[in-house]
């Protein structure tokens, strides 16, 4: 790090940061003053965080560990969401990183610690927030987060773990039991230090799984930028309720979906059920995710059937968490029928509870990608083969 903190380094950075770093790398004998292998990184790194980590990336001076550091990092919208959730006097961050979650959250709180065990790491965030000038309140261990806190004797209003989902021949995994620190050995003792612990685990953990292994989950957060899953947050506490669950779904306006439902609520419900309307709708990633199918269906949405995962309604139902369409034709998998509705023969194709890959079925109509027009291919509740021929409704606000 003391090499890349070199000002002539700084400099060469800063006037090369928008070049191509791999024809950088591959000119290396023309500096041969300058650790350019690491200088590249940097200019590499410093790019791809223009859109995922925009402060960080204009803030000169600011170094990154690794690519796949970088990679796996919250970006900045997801961290300042994630800080909105929790505030207080005191925060500790069991699993520091790069920093970026403990950038956001400690600037809500009055005193903060920061803890991360690879050292080398942990000095590189220090440093970075120098550059950010963000180092009033807050304290800096490196060292391990548990073992910390274990020998604490101080207690917080929120913890805040993001635990390793690699094992150690890095392949990842995803069962909490697999992570490190692993939350079900440790929850006793973070509780006993905080009213509030958030976690992130694997976009991949299985809800439902995680909050009965744990038995102390008060909220569940999906989180989706632009219709992808990012993260998946457990707000833990003792003796919690019935955990709700919010699906959250960033969009790139700067506006946000969010539905907020619990389990038993989910299962009690019943979903109405009928053909295809006037709207069409298609739920977002976090929403799926969040297992909301039936709960959704209300306020005049219907389900085509119980396995599509489409919605339709007579009159326009706004601010529906995920796209609608409007319904233009409905007819069968048949080409001269699409084509009549389809005359240009481009069109964007989506599957549900269809037989046919979405490649196949494309090859079958002999429709190319693009256009303004998307192709629903699904069953309704009596199982009929369906294509309902649509046109995305845009946001009014």
């Amino acid at each position: 790090m003391t090499t890349l903190t070199r000002p002539e380094v700084q400099a060469f950075i800063q006037q090369h940061q928008h070049d191509d770093w791999q024809k950088l790398l591959l000119g290396a004998s023309r500096y041969p003053d300058l650790p350019i292998r690491e200088i590249a990184q940097q200019i590499q790194c410093g790019q791809k965080a223009r859109t995922k980590l925009p402060h960080w990336a204009a803030q000169p001076g600011v170094l990154f560990p690794s690519i796949l550091s970088l990679e796996q990092s919250s970006s900045e919208r997801t961290a300042y969401w994630k800080a909105n959730l929790m505030q207080g006097d005191r925060y500790a961050d069991l699993t520091g990183g790069m920093g970026v979650d403990f950038w956001a959250a400690s600037a809500q709180f009055k005193r903060a610690t920061y803890c991360e065990q690879q050292t080398e790491l942990a000095e590189l965030t220090e440093y970075n927030f120098t550059q950010l000038g963000r180092n009033e309140g807050i304290t800096w261990v490196k060292g391990n987060g548990m073992n910390w806190l274990e020998q604490s004797t101080e207690t917080f209003d929120w913890l805040y773990l993001d635990p390793a989902r690699r094992d150690r021949s890095s392949q990842k995994v995803v069962q909490l039991a697999d992570c490190e620190p692993n939350v079900l050995e440790h929850k006793d003792l973070l509780l006993g230090k905080a009213a509030d612990v958030l976690v992130k685990v694997s976009p991949m953990l299985d809800i439902d799984l995680a909050v009965k292994q744990l038995d102390c989950v008060a909220h569940v957060y999906v989180v989706a930028v632009d219709d992808e899953v990012k993260e998946l947050l457990l707000h833990l506490r003792n003796a919690p309720q019935e955990p709700e669950i919010t699906a959250v779904n960033l969009l790139r306006n700067g506006q946000e979906q969010r539905f907020s439902f619990r389990r038993s609520e989910e299962q009690s419900h019943t979903a109405p059920f009928s053909q295809p309307l006037t709207y069409l709708y298609e739920p977002n990633a976090a929403l799926l995710k969040a297992g909301a199918f039936k709960r959704i269906a209300q306020g005049g949405l219907y389900k085509l059937a119980p396995s599509s995962h489409l919605y339709t309604s007579e009159a326009l139902v706004p601010d529906f968490p995920g796209r609608t369409f409007r319904i233009t034709a409905v007819t069968k998998a048949d080409k001269k029928e699409i084509r009549r509705w389809v005359p240009e023969g481009k069109a964007n194709l989506t599957v549900r509870n269809f037989p046919m890959s979405v490649a196949d079925l494309r090859k079958k109509l002999n429709l190319s990608e693009g256009g303004n027009q998307y192709l629903f291919a699904t069953s309704d509740q009596r199982q009929n083969k369906l294509i309902l021929i649509t046109e995305k409704v845009h946001a009014t606000h």
